[in-house]
């Protein structure tokens, strides 16, 4: 096996590497979009509740923040969600391998 590896090129190694990495993405790409979906909903209900009993001036404020950063943890989300496959294909692009 690692006569295999020294045997062939750069080019055929990263293309094994980028194929393998394309297809587990495609693979589980739904259930890692379904997963972050699932996260986003539950905290979003536990802020909500935080909100709702809220009697406070410091526990509204806490709250206000929590929602603050559950909006900008859904941005973080997006746009990782947006750029993996952006990523892998560019590098399947940069090693040639056909889209």
């Amino acid at each position: 096996m690692r006569r295999y590896f020294l045997d062939a090129g750069l080019n055929d190694n990263l293309n094994s590497i980028v194929t393998n990495i394309k297809s587990l993405m495609d693979s589980f790409w739904i259930y890692i979009v379904m997963a972050l979906g699932a996260i986003v909903v539950v905290w979003g209900a536990y802020v909500g509740i935080k909100i709702a009993v809220a009697h406070r001036n410091e526990e509204k404020i806490n709250a206000r923040d929590m929602v603050k950063n559950l909006i900008i943890g859904i941005v973080i989300i997006f746009v990782i969600a947006m750029g993996a496959p952006l990523l892998i294909n560019g590098l399947s692009a940069w090693a040639g391998v056909g889209a």
